[in-house]
């Protein structure tokens, strides 16, 4: 008898230590993964890279902490500082944008890009009750090099799924010319590599700051699109002309993030009936913890 209680005795412990064990490795979070760099790359049919256009971000106990942007031509760092819990500026040295928030707002309502405390250019942003951003208008009180635009009025249409499908480009001239074109978005089944990402109205008005931007809509896709076509829109609104066409082939990996695609796409020209094709990829690099 005593026996039998001593081994009860061992057992008892042996079964808790289990039990609290195989508790843990349920109750067991999955892991927490970030957007750290982005990489979109053109590439001629005989392999040789003619550009590329890379974005990375870092981050500090899960706060996006910096925004960097590097294509062909010019390179860009920005640090960011908060205030309330929400970024209020990202700077470089002299150069600067300062972020608006209504009272209780936790996403930006406008934004000022300076450089050398000069007025470069000014962003209002619109959203919609889920938080996407649905028209971004941007002010240019400095024209960039051998930009002609003054001002650039981009707005955003989703679905009742929360996907953009239409993405409306105005761009008004120097001389007072608009010129407009829609871009039309076929939504995949799988998540889009920035749905996850904590400041996208930030780094739109970075990214549009920099001159090299003209599809923002990638920001605020809910799932990657798998193919576009974007029109020249008339005076009146309507659809013209077809001017590019876009097929994506993405590859997820086992946790269901997009880390790279191939991009197909063709460009159309009124002077010649044969497109102009062009391949790109484009690369998604994650940190987990």
């Amino acid at each position: 008898m005593k026996r039998s209680i001593l081994l009860i005795l061992l057992f008892v412990p042996m079964f808790l230590t289990a039990l609290v064990a195989c508790k843990h490795s349920t109750d067991a979070q999955p892991a927490v993964c970030r957007l750290i760099s982005t990489t979109d790359q053109l590439i001629e049919a005989n392999g040789r890279l003619t550009d590329e256009m890379q974005r990375t971000f870092t981050y500090n106990n899960a706060l996006l902490t910096s925004v960097a942007e590097r294509s062909t031509n010019q390179e860009a760092g920005f640090l960011l500082e908060r205030a309330n819990q929400r970024v209020v500026r990202a700077a470089n040295g002299a150069t600067a944008m300062a972020l608006a928030y209504e009272s209780s707002a936790t996403q930006p309502g406008s934004a000022t890009f300076t450089q050398a405390n000069r007025v470069m250019s000014t962003f209002t942003m619109v959203y919609n009750a889920a938080g996407r951003m649905t028209r971004i208008v941007e002010s240019r009180s400095v024209l960039p090099g051998n930009s002609l635009t003054v001002a650039r009025d981009f707005t955003f249409t989703y679905d009742d799924a929360g996907n953009l499908t239409t993405e409306q480009t105005r761009s008004t001239l120097i001389d007072g010319t608009m010129v407009a074109q829609q871009t039309e978005y076929t939504p995949g089944a799988n998540p889009s590599p920035y749905t996850q990402f904590s400041e996208r109205a930030l780094l739109t008005v970075v990214a549009l700051s920099q001159g090299v931007e003209t599809r923002p809509g990638r920001f605020w896709h809910l799932n990657a699109p798998l193919a576009q076509k974007s029109y020249v829109l008339t005076s009146s609104g309507t659809r013209g002309n077809l001017r590019d066409s876009s097929t994506f082939a993405p590859v997820y990996d086992a946790t269901n993030k997009l880390v790279n695609q191939a991009q197909q796409a063709y460009l159309f020209q009124l002077s010649d009936p044969t497109p102009v094709t062009k391949r790109n990829k484009q690369t998604y690099e994650y940190q987990c913890d």
